[in-house]
């Protein structure tokens, strides 16, 4: 069920997001709150990682599903 205040990302934005979370967290703004700096900076990486691994999974996934569509099957007899 989505909720009236929820949005949809797509991978590219989301990708941007941490790039302005790493920016954010490099800033000379935010230098007199570094464990701010170092929440955005690893909020960062998990994200980064995250979609590294949902396309990794997406990659398996689709070679299975290749796979499988090509399937044969010999049998001796």
């Amino acid at each position: 069920m989505a909720d009236s205040k929820s949005i949809k990302l797509t991978a590219k934005e989301i990708q941007t997001l941490a790039d302005r979370l790493t920016s954010r967290g490099v800033s000379r703004v935010l230098d007199d709150q570094p464990e701010m700096q170092r929440d955005m900076r690893i909020a960062a990486r998990v994200i980064r990682t995250l979609l590294h691994e949902v396309d990794r999974v997406a990659a398996i996934c689709s070679d299975a599903a290749h796979l499988l569509r090509n399937l044969s099957v010999e049998v001796e007899g």
